[in-house]
């Protein structure tokens, strides 16, 4: 039981999100993993996109996933915080406002439905809270960490972490901004950060392993390359439906690549997370 949190400490657009999308499909597909996905971003529905149309209320791709939704959705995030407001949620109660994806694989909690910034400053405050008692239900709790959230809040939920996973981009400012990110903060200095790169073009010279050295790293980021056809199905909620044809593809190719790319990823990220939780890394 883990939680791993996805978080960018960069104003500019990384990739993040469909990086946390295309990691927690591969998961819940290719491995035998319970899987929630927190969505905690402020007026942005991208991630939930990712996966469904949200003006629909029905699910159904190649017969793998429910067509019935939770009942107390409708109520939203907003709902489940007035729960842990009044000590009345426990990892039932969080079930029962999730949307499922992938039967017995992979729920999602979507973000905050208000528009009001202060009310989601409010709301940022029991993320970490809904992560950690979710912990006692799933096998990974997979946290797509806003930085729109106030850093007391973020703090929180990475506190709570086995994983972090700090998005960076493809660029020297990048890493300079890295570099003086460990230098005023102890969280990013520690052994439980791994670095991504969200839209990787493997043709540029800050490759991974370049971008690694240069920041002495002991581990080399992990890459989501930039792939136009899965872009494409982002958009228009069918993200497993793109992991699902691509499934034997060969490696050739950029679908191949951008596949082959995904999964070690995914096998780079569970192996430090479970090094975290075995007390193996140090």
């Amino acid at each position: 039981m883990s939680i791993i949190t996805f978080i960018n400490k960069d104003m500019k657009e990384s990739g993040q999100t469909l990086s946390v999308a295309a990691i927690a499909s591969i998961m819940a597909i290719e491995h035998n993993y319970r899987i929630l996905l927190i969505s905690t971003d402020f007026n942005d529905k991208t991630l939930e996109e990712c996966f469904f149309n949200v003006n629909s209320s029905r699910i159904n791709v190649k017969g793998l996933f429910t067509k019935n939704l939770n009942m107390d959705i409708s109520n939203g995030l907003e709902g489940l915080v007035r729960m842990f407001a009044s000590n009345r949620a426990d990892p039932e109660t969080i079930r029962s406002y999730t949307k499922p994806i992938l039967k017995d694989r992979l729920d999602i909690l979507q973000p905050p439905k208000t528009t009001d910034y202060k009310e989601y400053i409010n709301i940022s405050v029991y993320f970490s809270q809904i992560a950690d008692v979710a912990n006692s239900s799933y096998d990974l709790v997979i946290v797509d960490l806003s930085n729109k959230i106030p850093e007391v809040n973020q703090r929180k939920v990475m506190d709570i972490s086995s994983l972090i996973v700090l998005s960076i981009n493809q660029n020297q400012k990048s890493m300079n901004d890295f570099e003086k990110l460990k230098q005023e903060d102890e969280t990013f200095r520690r052994n439980n950060v791994l670095l991504t790169i969200g839209k990787y073009n493997p043709d540029s010279k800050y490759t991974a392993k370049n971008i690694g050295r240069f920041l002495k790293e002991k581990n080399i980021p992990v890459v989501v390359p930039y792939n136009i056809l899965f872009a494409d199905y982002c958009s228009e909620g069918k993200v497993i439906d793109y992991f699902l044809q691509m499934q034997g593809i060969s490696t050739g190719g950029k679908d191949g690549y951008f596949c082959d790319q995904v999964r070690k990823s995914v096998e780079k990220i569970d192996y430090l997370r479970q090094a975290q939780e075995y007390g193996l890394n140090g």
